[in-house]
């Protein structure tokens, strides 16, 4: 494997109760995503060693042949072999059993039906929550033993079926039809609506009869559950838009199911109704958090500025903020970085008599030839050619 970071493989002693700690490896194509699965998750508090991260669906499967994970965490959109592929080709042809938990930005959720037939035990919208994820780690957990204790005990495992879904621990005759899925995301868009409405009376209703549903039916709590993990997750970017407090989106109600019966996410989601509509009243009308990225990058790009610093300035999380800016604009944040600094130096260039190594040192390039490199890779040209050229 020539990018999987081998030097993440572990050697840790760590037990939990015991026994040894589960196995993860992490795929993602975004590095800042992968930052924060390396430093903002306690894995170890959890029960789990993080032996390696994969940049593609490739290195993915061959960090997988080396660490034989318990659970494996992956982007559904990734370069060379996407989250699918990786997904299809692990169940299908390498008939591994592990855990997978798939990663998903908020326009990408309807891939998430293609990934149904292979026994995907949970999903995670981005921007990372790490108090979300915990609470997850700690329920695969579960399984996870289980799993273990069957192989310990030579209990031979049924062949995996490509008819297998979704949930792992529903009863044999709670079998989840595709539908469902659309029908939670419906749901979840529905309660949004609601919640941005400030429609008290229609979250009343909404939330009984998801209520009723859970207690009917474990298939319908499944997927109801995911639904309140879309929930939160987009409420978290619409906060993070219009700059509102994200008090009450860090309320462990959240994550404690047993407690939603009691009236407990009813009363959440009247509050937040309430809040969401006082902060979209107060709202600047920026052009969203990418334009305002953007107006922001354009006064700052001749200063070294990294995406943390952006992030901190317009308090949104880096891993996210990188996302949705490659989204919107089609390049990186890097990238749009450069464009700034090498078209304001095609300025200078012909403009003025500077000498290209202080054009890049005003530029914010403390190598000049570096600074050429960019200046070709985006122009085609040297800029000592593209100065005679032009100037004048």
């Amino acid at each position: 494997m020539s990018h999987a970071h081998y030097d993440e493989i572990l050697e840790k002693k760590g037990k939990m109760e015991g026994e040894p700690m589960y196995k993860v490896i992490v795929a993602d194509d975004e590095p800042f995503m992968l930052e924060g699965w390396k430093t903002m998750i306690d894995w170890q508090g959890c029960g789990y060693e993080l032996c390696g991260t994969a940049t593609d669906g490739e290195e993915a499967l061959e960090l997988i042949g080396l660490v034989n994970p318990d659970l494996v965490v992956t982007d559904i959109q990734m370069p060379v072999l996407d989250g699918i592929g990786l997904i299809r080709t692990m169940r299908e042809e390498l008939r591994y059993d592990s855990q997978i938990v798939i990663v998903t930005g908020y326009s990408e959720f309807g891939y998430a039906q293609q990934a149904i037939r292979y026994r995907v035990n949970e999903y995670v919208l981005k921007p990372l929550v790490p108090e979300e994820i915990h609470a997850l780690l700690r329920n695969l957990i579960i399984p996870l033993d289980t799993q273990r204790q069957e192989i310990e005990k030579g209990y031979a495992q049924e062949p995996y079926e490509a008819t297998e879904l979704l949930d792992t621990h529903l009863d044999e005759g709670d079998m989840i039809e595709e539908v469902d899925l659309e029908k939670m995301t419906s749901r979840a868009k529905q309660m949004l609506a609601l919640i941005e409405a400030g429609d008290v009376t229609g979250i009343d209703h909404a939330v009984d009869e998801m209520m009723h549903e859970m207690k009917e039916s474990r298939a319908a709590g499944g997927w109801n559950q995911s639904a309140i993990r879309y929930i939160h997750g987009e409420l978290l970017r619409r906060y993070g838009l219009i700059g509102a407090d994200q008090t009450l989106l860090q309320a462990q109600t959240w994550h404690h199911t047993e407690s939603w019966h009691r009236g407990d996410l009813k009363q959440l989601f009247v509050r937040i109704a309430e809040t969401f509509a006082t902060a979209s009243q107060t709202d600047t009308g920026s052009g969203g958090l990418v334009a305002e990225a953007v107006q922001y990058l354009k006064e700052h790009y001749r200063s070294k500025i990294k995406l943390q610093q952006l992030a901190n300035h317009i308090h949104v999380n880096a891993a996210y903020l990188g996302q949705q800016f490659k989204r919107e604009m089609g390049v990186s944040f890097s990238e749009y970085v450069h464009r700034l600094r090498i078209e304001e130096a095609r300025r200078m260039l012909r403009r003025t008599n500077m000498k290209i190594s202080d054009i890049a040192l005003e530029l914010g390039y403390h190598d000049a030839e570096y600074f050429t490199e960019k200046f070709k890779a985006l122009t085609g040209e040297l800029p000592s050619l593209y100065k005679t050229n032009n100037q004048g």
